[in-house]
């Protein structure tokens, strides 16, 4: 007992000099010192049997952590790489451009933008036309055309009825419009149509827009499923 008297005494003569270095340990540093130094001050006192973990068991289960955390940032396996070079192919499947031909589901026929014209009567020469489209009142037609192409050896009959393709008018981006229903043979919302072995026709949609509105870009979108094709128009 003189032994720790004289050990916690001069441990006390120490903490009231200036001389002793000052050390700015964590919390966990400043528990793990204070339980050291309660044990090394105990362990004279016959009746105190010490709880301390021995050095060597420390350094063992310090050893064992490291292995653990190595194994949790482990690269990743082939397998793994696999199924993420499939998952980013997905994606850029998803992001796949499609033609007009693909949308509508036609290979044998080309489909090409051949322009626009904005007229408040379609068409507008009905010389030789058996019937003309008028629209509503403020309203005017925007008619958008295209040459389909039939690139097989044979006749090819066009019928989209059915089909279930959406179009779409975007003006000025977010302006949307859906094309009017016509009676027009070659209306290629319901078209139903025979093209000879190489040759082409003229299709079109129709829509109808306001006279006031100030147009600075067009963009046409046809879609079906997951296929879309967006055509610059202006």
């Amino acid at each position: 007992m003189k032994r720790l008297r004289l050990l916690v005494t001069i441990l006390f003569m120490l903490s009231l000099t200036g001389c002793i270095q000052e050390y700015k340990l964590t919390d966990q540093q400043s528990d793990a010192t204070a339980e050291y130094m309660a044990g090394l001050l105990l362990k004279y006192d016959k009746e105190y049997e010490p709880h301390l973990t021995p050095r060597e068991q420390l350094t063992t289960k310090e050893n064992a952590n490291s292995e653990v955390s190595d194994a949790n940032t482990a690269t990743p396996t082939p397998v793994q790489e696999e199924a993420i070079t499939e998952n980013v192919d997905n994606e850029g499947e998803a992001n796949k451009d499609y033609t007009l031909s693909e949308v509508i589901g036609e290979d044998d026929i080309e489909m090409q933008y051949s322009g626009y014209e904005i007229c408040e009567t379609y068409p507008e020469d009905t010389t030789n036309a058996y019937f003309s489209l008028d629209p509503v009142e403020g309203k005017q037609f925007l008619v958008t055309s295209f040459l389909a192409k039939n690139l097989s050896d044979k006749e090819k009959t066009l019928t989209l009825r059915d089909s279930q393709v959406q179009y779409q008018l975007d003006i000025n981006v977010g302006t949307i419009h859906k094309p009017i229903l016509t009676l027009l043979v070659n209306d290629l919302h319901n078209i139903d149509i025979v093209i000879g072995a190489g040759k082409t026709e003229t299709v079109l949609l129709v829509f109808e827009v306001s006279k006031d509105i100030d147009i600075t870009d067009i963009n046409l979108i046809a879609s079906k499923d997951d296929r879309i094709e967006i055509i610059e128009i202006k």
